[in-house]
Formats: C-alpha cells, sequence, structure tokens
C-alpha cells in the first residue's frame, strides 16, 4: 500500500467507476435537456406551418345551387354559365372559385330539392356581406361572340341567348350576411328560380332578372311528394305557398308577366316521385296547377294544406290528384 492510500477513501479501480458513472449521467443530462430544446423549438414551428397547410385553422366553405322550374312546358333546358363566385368582405370581393372553363348549369337538372355543388373548399375565417356569381351572357350593344353563353333551349332544339335587363352587369348578387368559423362548415344553397328569374320581354328576347333564395343548407328541410291512383297529365307543377298565404289572385300575370309570384318554391309533377327542397321549417301549403304548353294557366287541380317541415328532416305527403281541397 502506498502512503496516499491509506488517505484516500476508495480504491483507484472504485474511483475510475465513480467518475465513469458521473461522465455518463451528465451524457444523459446534456442529451435530455438537448431533446427538450428541440421540441421547444419544433412546435411552434409545426404549429405555424399547420395553418398554411390545406385545412388548418381555416374553416369549410360549400356553395350549391338549387332551382325551380319554369312553367314553360316547351323548355327543356336553362342554361346558366358562371365565370367565377366571389364574397364581399370588408367592401373588398374576394374569389372562392374561379371557374378556368366558365361553368355551364342547366337548372332544370335542380329541382325538386337537387343541387349542384358549386364550391367546397377551405377559407380562412371572416364575416362577409354579400355573394356574387359572374355570368358569360350576350350582350346587346357588341359583336362579340361569347362561349359558352348562358341561353334558353327548347324541346324542338332550337335556342336562344339570355341577356342581362338594360344597364345591368351580367352577374347576380345577393346581398346578405354570413360567416365563416375556424375549423367550421358554412353550407349555403342558393336557390335561383328560373320561373320568376327568366322573363321575355317585348322584343321577343329572354332576360335575366335574378330571384333567389339565400339559405343556410342545415336549417331546411325538404317534402317528398308520392302521386297515387291516376295517370299524370302533362303540364302539372305544384306551387308551395306558407300556410294560408294562397290566393288564386296570384294566378294574375303581374307588370313581368308572371304568375304565383308569392310562391316560394314549385316543382313540375312528371313522375309519382316528386319534391320540393331547402324549406325553413313551418307550415305550408301545396297548389296544384295544371298549365299549357306556353305556360299559362290551364286549370286549378285543387291543394293540400297542413304540410309542417322541420329542418333536417324529410316530410312524406301523398297525393291524390282527384281527391285534393279546392283552391
Amino acid at each position: 500500500m502506498s502512503f496516499y492510500g491509506s488517505y484516500l477513501p476508495f480504491s483507484e479501480t472504485t474511483l475510475k467507476a465513480r467518475l465513469l458513472t458521473s461522465l455518463t449521467d451528465h451524457r444523459l443530462l446534456m442529451k435530455k435537456i438537448a431533446n427538450a430544446l428541440y421540441w421547444l423549438v419544433l412546435i411552434p414551428v409545426l404549429l405555424l406551418a399547420s395553418c398554411g397547410e390545406e385545412g388548418g385553422l381555416k374553416g369549410v366553405l360549400k356553395i350549391s345551387i338549387t332551382d325551380a322550374p319554369t312553367d314553360a312546358y316547351d323548355i327543356k333546358s336553362v342554361n346558366l354559365v358562371i365565370r367565377n363566385i366571389e364574397g364581399l368582405q370588408n367592401g373588398q370581393w374576394k374569389t372562392f372559385r374561379n371557374f378556368e372553363t366558365p361553368a355551364g348549369l342547366n337548372l332544370l337538372n335542380f329541382t325538386g330539392g337537387k343541387a349542384a355543388l358549386m364550391v367546397d373548399q377551405y377559407v380562412t375565417p371572416g364575416e362577409y356581406t354579400a355573394l356574387r356569381l359572374s355570368l358569360n351572357m350576350a350582350n346587346r350593344n357588341t359583336s362579340l361572340i361569347i362561349n359558352p353563353q348562358s341561353s334558353i333551349v327548347f324541346k324542338n332544339g332550337s335556342s336562344k341567348p339570355i341577356y342581362m335587363k338594360e344597364a345591368n352587369e351580367p352577374e347576380i348578387v345577393i346581398q346578405e350576411n354570413f360567416g365563416i368559423s375556424s375549423r367550421g362548415l358554412t353550407d349555403l344553397v342558393i336557390d335561383i328560380d328560373a320561373r320568376k328569374s327568366i322573363l321575355l320581354n317585348a322584343q321577343g328576347e329572354y332576360e335575366l332578372k335574378p330571384s333567389v333564395r339565400f339559405l343556410h343548407t342545415h336549417e331546411t328541410g325538404h317534402i317528398n311528394l308520392d302521386i297515387i291512383n291516376t295517370s299524370l297529365p302533362d303540364g302539372v307543377v305544384a306551387y308551395v305557398y306558407k300556410q294560408g298565404s294562397f290566393s288564386v289572385n296570384d294566378a294574375m300575370p303581374n307588370e313581368d308577366g308572371l304568375s304565383f309570384v308569392q310562391a316560394i318554391t314549385s316543382t313540375s309533377i312528371r313522375s309519382e316521385k316528386s319534391g320540393f327542397g331547402f324549406l325553413l321549417s313551418g307550415g305550408y301549403e301545396i297548389v296544384f296547377v295544371r298549365h299549357g304548353i306556353s305556360g299559362g294557366v290551364m286549370e286549378f287541380l285543387g291543394k293540400i294544406s297542413g304540410a309542417n317541415v322541420t329542418k333536417g328532416e324529410a316530410l312524406e305527403v301523398t297525393v291524390d290528384l282527384e281527391q285534393l281541397s279546392p283552391v
């Protein structure tokens, strides 16, 4: 044993082991600290990055278009050609969807509760005060040909362009408030009533004077019609009114030549299964009318009262056209 050895509490071997253990513990501690710092830096970066990815803190916006049919039985399609759809925020129009190829939409394919989904995307949260649909339409004042253009197509194969009323821009502007919430869903439906919106002027031209309902889809319900015990005559149209609001005077044409202008919506009865979509909760009456080939009223078939709609539900209504209540 050496002189110094008698004063050391540990042997040389034990001391080396303790030193190695201390160094190992130190390395482990430094590694834990490094890992902690790594995650403290990385987590905020990941959170910031997620805001820029698809979705993130944005909300989902869906916009669909539906229609009520025209009374004129000789019309095959009512084609609106849409260039873009925008929302008005703080006085500035912001694009929701810009169609590289303008989207032609036959409104008559989306009646009776059917709807065409036009916008389905993530949008930055915020409040909007209006919605705008820009259209491809013929211009009376220029020889410029716009293709494709909004038009009426008849069952005989002929067609005519749709114009805007004089001095109006080729667009549909809906002054309604709606909001986009973070990670929420805003599901809107635009009911462009072709029957009320497409007018025939004194020059024999078809003009667009938009008659539009703007609805939040989750606030609406449907009515399904089941027609029984009868063969269906041509030209039958069913009109929906708020309970107790229908008057036979509404069948008289107004200054624009339109009848049944107080009806909320309508549908052509061309099969045993039909119906109405996107109605707010409440009581309704349904009036059944037979029209001639050009849209004029031939006869009232009768009505059904007490159709109570609940949001999120479909009301089933059985109809015998020969057993309707008188109007």
